[in-house]
């Protein structure tokens, strides 16, 4: 029996054979595994990939199968700290049943993916053969910035402690997302399929541009930044239309919305590990601080969460270097001890 008549749709096909790829280990000499890592390597490195390959490997069945395989490679994300399925997991592998005759393009696929996940980023398979809704969740935890592509073609950056999910039909065709923290977003364009990020009580739409939320868990405030384009920013009661350098802000607890001007190449400027803060309450400025580097910050007097700050915090730099610079400018006395820093009124 063909594989293809033990599935009913080519979807289901699709992702077993994916779900094999990622499964299968394969043994090799090391005379092939020196080969196959040529072939993968030339093939992830050169755009000409008729250029700088010795013609007993382009000639051999090893590269021209590689060269089928590579051609998937535009449907692997870089998905970082994707959130476990267990069940999900147990469900492709009991379907998964090896087959000799796919040993040869698994070993190849399974080194190209692992050359573009780094290590570190895992495809994610969604919704097999059931139509339970399920979510693929990506996190950018503490210390850290991460970037992904979604499989409309749009980037994503997440800023520290932030997470983005969406449904397993996200597609070109139902393009939506949530948000809890910051992320800057630049969306492939498609008048006909709009693009959704729901946040807090609230909602992005775009159809295709560049722009910033922030919407941490706790805070007061949800923001919006446009860099380019058109967006509209809505909730319950409001509905505001963004232009290229506006920004919108909207309480929750109060239920007011405001919009404003600022410069949206400093307002995303946090994805090249720079702040930029404009008379900013030292407690916000704290609590990215604390995103960034991972590090416990405390307050021994309430007052001083209501000092403000203007000014850049390069992520560059060392934590100790940037509370400096706060330090100079306000009233407070900086005290490192262990693995705490401890903020005091001079």
């Amino acid at each position: 029996m063909s594989y293809s008549k033990k599935f009913k749709h080519k979807k289901d096909l699709y992702f077993f054979t994916l779900s094999e790829l990622i499964c299968v280990i394969v043994d090799m000499d090391k005379k092939e595994n020196i080969d196959q890592n040529q072939i993968v390597s030339h093939f992830h490195d050169n755009v000409d990939t008729n250029k700088d390959i010795p013609l007993y490997l382009a000639e051999t069945k090893d590269y021209k199968e590689t060269e089928k395989i590579f051609g998937l490679r535009r449907y692997i994300t870089f998905l970082h700290q994707l959130s476990s399925e267990d069940q999900l997991w147990k469900k492709i592998n009991n379907q998964i049943n090896p087959r000799s005759l796919f040993l040869s393009w698994f070993k190849y696929a399974a080194i190209i993916i692992l050359s573009f996940t780094c290590g570190s980023s895992l495809f994610y398979l969604l919704g097999i053969s059931n139509h339970e809704t399920k979510f693929a969740t990506i996190s950018s935890p503490r210390g850290q910035i991460t970037s992904l592509t979604l499989f409309d073609g749009s980037t994503v950056w997440l800023n520290s402690e932030s997470t983005i999910k969406y449904t397993s039909d996200f597609s070109t065709n139902k393009r939506e997302v949530y948000v809890e923290g910051e992320a800057y977003f630049e969306v492939t364009h498609d008048k006909k399929n709009p693009f959704i990020v729901n946040l807090e009580n609230s909602q992005v739409k775009v159809y295709g541009t560049s722009f910033n939320v922030k919407a941490y868990p706790g805070s007061d405030n949800i923001e919006a930044v446009l860099m380019d384009g058109k967006i509209e920013f809505s909730t319950k009661k409001y509905s505001v239309v963004l232009k290229p350098d506006e920004r919108v802000i909207y309480s929750p607890q109060e239920g007011t919305i405001v919009k404003d001007h600022v410069d949206a190449e400093k307002t995303s400027s946090w994805k090249k590990g720079k702040y930029y803060f404009s008379n900013e309450s030292l407690s916000n400025i704290i609590r990215q601080l604390q995103r960034w580097y991972d590090i416990e910050i405390i307050f021994n007097d309430n007052v001083l969460s209501s000092y403000t700050f203007t000014g850049v915090i390069n992520r560059e730099k060392s934590i100790k270097y940037n509370l400096k610079l706060i330090e100079l400018t306000n009233k407070i006395n900086v005290e490192f001890k262990d693995d705490k820093i401890k903020i005091t009124r001079k």
